[in-house]
């Protein structure tokens, strides 16, 4: 590993992030709006760096293999060089010392343990913490202490008496030094994680950004080669993209960065070029890099032709730097010389003259040395810039502008309803106002699409965050757990990942604790030691269903009827509940059956919660269990919570949208096919079932058209496998409904979750169908 000199510093106090200790008292005031943009975007990517590296290691604790090895020791090496880059000291420590115990490890050196993957695990929950330092106070100094801690325990790990690895050990039994690979292959075969076409289209995004900026920079600083103010913008992106390169094992990209780097480093640290041609040498460095991402794109390999002699011509750059020959001749002390570069705003030869601490005679003399070694260095041909294969390009977007701007298309969907069933135009014929109409409704229904689709993002981050959670809850109970994610690719909208977190930590949690069995309890029951969690997610009728399933003991019937009897929320002996209303009432504020509380759950500890975060997104929780067999919990939620299709229904003088996918059928019901029960419940037969009638104006307090069955009209609707029948006067005809949350003041409505507005300015009810059917 290249060690740092003592020239090896940022060459002006306006490229140099000060984030070193002598300079956190003032750090707000000393940062620039570019360096804190820099700061916050390694706390974004590091962020997401962590979510990728806490599944692997966890995959790293069961299967040990060279790939998985590998994949979370460039991690931390990636982690390691953008934080020691910043100068984030304790975040650099504990990411250094983590990537020493993995590299031991995948040179076959020690064998990895289990504490050493706890140990890993821990690093990323120290990072975690240490990044919202960075976020909020730009240093992470509070972090101190923990990272000497953990560093020491790294360490600890790394000197105890190692097991040597055995030709039985998967570490052992392939080739523990990974070689880099071939000019012009981009090879990903040292990664577990898998390099999607998205990850390398995002990639080649933010490269070609990069190198935009670094050629940018170096236009302007040619026009005054003197002002090195515009070096620390093209080193950053230099550095950045060589990471990136190295990250996803671009080696030609990376090779050529890094040399490119080197050159940048010596002239920002004192040195100068030896050539009389350094900018056309740079520049054509850079073409090539773009060369390389436009054969990556269009070929899927980072071929650079004439690889080694754009090389060679960057080797050829540099001269000595002046420090390093003042220092040699003894004209200078080497600690001289790193004070005049840790102030530098002028060459730093007129630095230390003004210093006291060399004379210009002296200067002039080294910098004579410096020009005796130029010599003339000739550049690979620029060729001709090629085609370069279409591109995905990305912006990052604050949510709240998409809230607003989902806001606003569902106040254009009200507009459009109140000028196409405006009052004022009943009764007239207006054939080209009627084309004109629909061609709107079909164009605000694409935009109404396409806005829901910008907020959409997968559930995989989601998903792959209870790798960790399953994990820890496994070392904490002793019980072995296998945990299967499907549909990691299903969408859904941001504000919903948001909501359904806690939820889904809660359920989890209970399932590992009180769900799953302990190993020797499973060989009892002749079942495997190993218990099975499934994740999973998918689109179902208009929704998303997010299900968790474990193959434990399943819920005690009895337990929970028992426990209500005695809180009082069922009467009688419950025996003719059925499973489902008897499940569903763990979710009682609460209630548990736990005979101890335990340090991972108590049954129905948090479950209210569970139920009370998914009603404010209109989500619904569904409980079955078979004893001995396991759980299923599915969550089932809205695909969209701002705009939805609705029938709308008039009974008497009061109106209600429907929604449509609530809709089975609509009919008016024949005498002979109403019932009525003893305790004087309506009944309707539609074909071989009955169904109850909910009748709408009891609902509203409104005074019907009629009050017979036979003369109204019945809709019939479901939820979840159960109907219900709505009676209503008329059916009015089908909208795009704006859903509108109803006022604190009035509060929660039964058998309603929203409002709209319609054509003609009313305020509309929104039928909840969950919990009209849920009330029968």
């Amino acid at each position: 590993m290249q060690q740092r000199s003592l020239w090896r510093v940022f060459a002006t106090p306006s490229t140099r992030l000060p984030l070193s200790m002598e300079t956190h008292s003032a750090m707000t005031d000393d940062l620039s709006s570019d360096q804190i943009e820099i700061i916050l975007e390694f706390v974004q990517e590091s962020q997401d760096m962590i979510e990728q590296l806490e599944p692997t290691i966890i995959e790293l604790g069961q299967k040990a293999d060279q790939e998985t090895i590998n994949a979370v020791f460039r991690l931390f090496h990636s982690m390691k060089g953008s934080a020691g880059f910043l100068e984030f000291n304790h975040i650099t420590t504990v990411a250094h010392a983590a990537e020493s115990l993995l590299d031991l490890v995948r040179s076959g050196k020690m064998v990895l343990q289990a504490d050493h993957v706890g140990l890993l695990c821990e690093c990323c929950d120290f990072t975690k913490e240490a990044l919202e330092q960075v976020s909020e106070h730009f240093n992470d100094e509070p972090m101190a202490g923990q990272a000497e801690l953990l560093a020491e325990r790294l360490h600890q790990a790394m000197a105890e008496p190692e097991t040597a690895a055995t030709a039985s050990s998967p570490a052992a039994a392939e080739e523990t030094v990974v070689e880099p690979t071939e000019p012009g292959v981009a090879s990903t075969e040292e990664f577990m994680l898998e390099i999607t076409s998205e990850m390398v289209e995002r990639f080649v995004q933010e490269a070609e950004e990069l190198l935009d900026g670094a050629e940018q920079g170096l236009l302007e600083w040619e026009k005054d080669p003197g002002n090195l103010e515009p070096l620390g913008s093209i080193f950053r992106n230099i550095h950045s993209f060589k990471g990136n390169s190295g990250f996803f094992g671009y080696a030609c990209l990376e090779r050529l960065s890094h040399q490119l780097e080197n050159v940048l480093d010596v002239i920002k640290t004192g040195g100068a070029f030896a050539v009389d041609n350094p900018f056309e040498v740079l520049l054509t460095a850079v073409d090539a890099l773009k060369e390389g991402l436009s054969n990556l794109g269009a070929q899927g390999k980072d071929l650079i032709e004439e690889l080694e002699l754009h090389l060679a011509a960057l080797k050829a750059l540099p001269a000595p730097r002046l420090g390093e020959v003042l220092v040699e001749r003894g004209m200078v002390q080497a600690e001289d010389v790193e004070e005049a570069l840790a102030s530098q705003k002028k060459p730093l030869g007129d630095v230390l003259v003004g210093l006291g601490k060399v004379s210009p005679e002296q200067v002039s003399e080294a910098l004579k040395t410096q020009s005796e070694v130029r010599r003339p260095v000739t550049a690979p041909q620029k060729k001709a810039s090629r085609p370069v294969a279409s591109k995905r390009q990305d912006i990052r977007v604050d949510l709240e502008k998409l809230d607003n701007l989902i806001n606003l298309i569902g106040e254009l969907v009200i507009a459009e309803n109140m000028l196409i069933h405006n009052p004022d135009l009943e009764g007239l014929e207006l054939e080209s106002f009627g084309k004109a109409a629909q061609q709107m409704g079909k164009l605000v229904r694409e935009l109404q699409e396409m806005a829901m689709i910008i907020r959409m993002v997968p559930v995989s981050g989601l998903f792959r965050r209870m790798i960790r959670l399953v994990h820890d809850l496994s070392v904490k109970s002793g019980k072995k757990v296998d945990l299967k994610l499907i549909g990691e690719e299903t969408e859904v909208d941001k504000t919903v990942i948001e909501t359904i977190t806690d939820p889904l930590v809660h359920i989890l949690r209970n399932s590992m604790d009180h769900g799953l069995e302990p190993p020797e309890e499973r060989r009892a029951a002749g079942k495997s030691e190993t218990g099975t969690i499934r994740l999973s997610a998918c689109h179902e009728e208009g929704e998303v269903w997010i299900t968790l399933e474990d193959d434990g003991r399943g819920l005690n019937r009895e337990k929970i009827v028992a426990k209500a009897i005695k809180n009082g929320l069922i009467e009688g002996d419950g025996s003719d509940l059925p499973d489902k209303m008897v499940y569903n009432l763990i979710f009682q504020p609460g209630f548990s059956t736990a005979e101890k509380i335990t340090d991972i759950s108590g049954r129905g500890v948090g479950m209210d919660v569970v139920k009370q975060n998914l009603e404010k997104i209109k989500g619904k929780v569904n409980v079955s269990s078979v004893p001995g067999k396991g759980t299923t919990i599915k969550l089932r939620i809205p695909l969209t919570l701002a705009i939805i299709d609705g029938m709308l229904v008039r009974v008497g003088d009061s109106k209600c949208i429907v929604p449509i996918l609530a809709i089975k059928e609509a009919f008016r019901p024949q005498p002979e096919a109403i019932t009525i029960t003893p305790d004087n419940e309506e009944l309707v037969r539609v074909r071989e079932h009955f169904f109850p009638v909910v009748r709408l104006h009891e609902l509203l307090s409104a005074e019907p058209d009629h009050h017979d069955l036979v003369d109204g009209i019945l809709v019939v609707l479901e939820y979840q496998g159960r109907s219900v029948c709505l009676l209503v006067d008329e059916i009015l005809g089908q909208q795009q409904t704006v859903i509108k949350g109803l006022s604190e003041y009035i509060g929660n409505v039964r058998g309603c979750s929203g409002c709209t507005i319609l054509g003609n300015g009313d305020v509309c009810l929104i039928i909840d169908v969950g919990n009209l059917v849920e009330n029968r």
